[in-house]
């Protein structure tokens, strides 16, 4: 791989040397510097990937060194290394956003394997953030992850009709971020300073559901003790996010269709005519089609909803954005819930990458959050994911029928004969499937 490392050596010269020499033998980039000006000298001129400097340098403040390049450049990743350096000082250096900390004498093997996670961990870094900047350079949508050509494409069609005035149909599956980019829609057109009004069809009945789109006239109905505006008049002048367009009852989309086609409507038991100015954005992961012809979705509503149509592709069709999107969540739920995760293996990326994804990204980042929660080290580990991700997609031998007439012991031993089957061996799995502790499978499998 291409790398290039920022050697700051210390006092320990055979140590460095050594190192320095097998820094070589891998065929990386190394660049020594010995002196505090010799090192920024080289950051500012060189593409520096890692950075193994000694903790304790002289004319040289290891952790303002490391504060300071950070700064500047939050891709490098810091490894120090030195000898003797009370505990304090190795959580003070990673808390303030080192990679690692190693002690002399150096298992080089050791650090090998940190130097390559380091990089794994700043690639996806600089890639996301390569991602953000082509984004926000062309669209300023910089929450949209993704480098698949569906997304790409989806990317595209949004920043075209984001500033224009037209009505958007967004489809696809659950969980797809429907409303991510409905949200960025909005606040990448000329009505972003105005309201942004979601509601989700689904949630509400018809006469309640009416009442929340067009409000209602005080003592319109048994509980209407006062006047309330509905969500179209909130949103005048910005934009209205319908979810799940195809839940809307049929009465009410006569009134819908009304104000997409003249602008108007009145509140519920109300005689007031009231403009607005609204765009509407409408969502569904049903076939509005198949609706129509079942009479249950009007086709002239349908077609002044779909003046543009954004199909979402569902996470298994761009699977390529999975290590983007993880990186992103992990970040995002970092930031926002305090866990202390830097970073995933190969082997639990490569389950995340070997799954369906039946609940598309929001499924994903679900995922993601349970993991961290559980995970014990600063990495996403295979055996911290999901049992329903260890195990895969369900197959036909997964399940077993056992007769009524078996003895008690026989049902246990086969249960756990047939778990640990389908946990592949995994007797830390099959204990979590069982609800039951290792231990206590451990002492069953040998009495059984």
């Amino acid at each position: 791989m291409e790398l290039n490392i920022l050697v700051v050596e210390g006092e320990e010269k055979k140590e460095w040397e050594k190192l320095g020499a097998y820094l070589k033998k891998k065929k990386f980039a190394v660049y020594q510097a010995a002196t505090a000006r010799d090192a920024y000298r080289i950051l500012r001129n060189e593409p520096i990937h890692i950075v193994l400097s000694d903790f304790r340098l002289k004319g040289l403040n290891s952790m303002g060194f490391l504060r300071k390049v950070k700064t500047t450049r939050p891709q490098i990743e810091f490894i120090f290394l030195s000898g003797r350096v009370p505990l304090s000082g190795a959580i003070e250096a990673m808390k303030a956003g080192a990679y690692d900390f190693h002690e002399f004498p150096l298992n080089h093997r050791l650090l090998m394997a940190v130097i390559e996670k380091a990089h794994e961990k700043q690639s996806l870094f600089v890639e996301k953030v390569e991602l953000e900047r082509k984004v926000r350079e062309r669209f300023n949508f910089g929450n949209i992850v993704g480098r698949s050509k569906p997304m790409q494409h989806v990317i595209e069609i949004v920043g075209s009709v984001a500033p224009k005035n037209v009505n958007i149909l967004l489809s696809g599956e659950t969980g797809t971020g429907k409303e991510m980019i409905a949200n960025a829609i909005h606040y990448n057109s000329p009505r972003s300073s105005k309201p942004f009004i979601k509601v989700n069809c689904a949630a509400f009945n018809e006469g309640v559901l009416e009442s929340e789109l067009f409000g209602h006239e005080k003592g319109s109905f048994t509980g209407a003790i006062s006047k309330r505006l509905g969500r179209f008049e909130l949103a005048n002048g910005g934009t209205i996010f319908l979810d799940e367009v195809g839940d809307v009852p049929l009465a009410t989309q006569i009134k819908l269709l009304r104000v997409l086609q003249e602008k108007e409507f009145e509140r519920v038991g109300g005689n007031e005519t009231i403009k607005v100015d609204v765009r509407v954005i409408a969502a569904t992961n049903r076939e509005l089609k198949k609706l129509i012809d079942n009479g249950r979705f009007r086709e002239d509503l349908y077609y002044r909803l779909n003046v543009v149509r954004i199909e979402l592709p569902p996470l298994r069709d761009r699977k390529e954005d999975i290590p983007l999107l993880v990186s992103y969540f992990i970040n995002k739920l970092g930031t926002e819930k305090g866990y202390g995760i830097r970073g995933i293996t190969k082997e639990a990326m490569q389950v995340l990458l070997t799954y369906r994804w039946p609940g598309n990204v929001r499924e994903l980042e679900n995922a993601l959050e349970s993991s961290m929660a559980l995970a014990e080290k600063d990495v996403i580990e295979a055996r911290y994911l999901p049992p329903f991700l260890l195990l895969g997609q369900p197959q036909e031998g997964d399940h077993y029928h056992i007769p009524i007439d078996l003895p008690l012991e026989e049902i246990e031993r086969e249960v756990i004969r047939h778990t640990l089957t389908r946990a592949r061996g995994n007797k830390s799995l099959a204990s979590r499937l069982l609800g039951i502790g290792l231990r206590t499978l451990q002492r069953k499998v040998k009495e059984l």
